[in-house]
């Protein structure tokens, strides 16, 4: 009978285990704090409240974080990963590029043309790039040119 014990407390013991790997706690995984401002240098940033900043790790494109801009162009990142949302982003650099919202704060459709111009919607040709670890606040420069 004893032995039937320690089994049933082998396989107790396996269950939590595989629980603990499946849920994961903390995955090795560091990311550091990525907060910054997008500034629209020919309009005004409030035309981007709503849109998000994407990051995009260059060594590892599966890999990025993302964040919503604010009404005063402030964002700040976080990262997904392995089905939890991450504070920041890991280290490493990054490409960047901006997702216009379909809506503005009030969920009206936007309409009219874009704020910005449209070579900041794709990683390749927006020339945005951030270091993380930063070193204070990232300045992400768009133009409607």
């Amino acid at each position: 009978m004893s032995s039937r014990r320690g089994a049933a407390g082998y396989g107790a013991a396996v269950r939590v285990l595989v629980l603990v790997g499946l849920v994961g706690c903390g995955g090795g995984v560091k990311t550091y704090p990525v907060n910054g401002k997008v500034v629209l240098e020919d309009g005004d940033v409030q035309q981007l409240a709503g849109s998000h900043v994407e990051l995009m790790l260059e060594s590892d494109p599966l890999v990025r974080a993302s964040g919503r801009i604010r009404s005063d162009g402030t964002f700040g990142v976080e990262t997904l990963h392995e089905g939890r949302i991450l504070k920041g982003a890991r280290e490493g650099t990054y490409q960047a590029r901006i997702i216009p919202a379909d809506e503005d704060d009030e969920g009206r459709p936007r309409r009219g043309p874009l704020p910005i111009h449209k070579r900041f919607l794709d990683f390749k040709t927006a020339g945005l790039s951030v270091k993380v670890p930063t070193e204070g606040e990232v300045i992400l420069k768009v133009s409607r040119r």
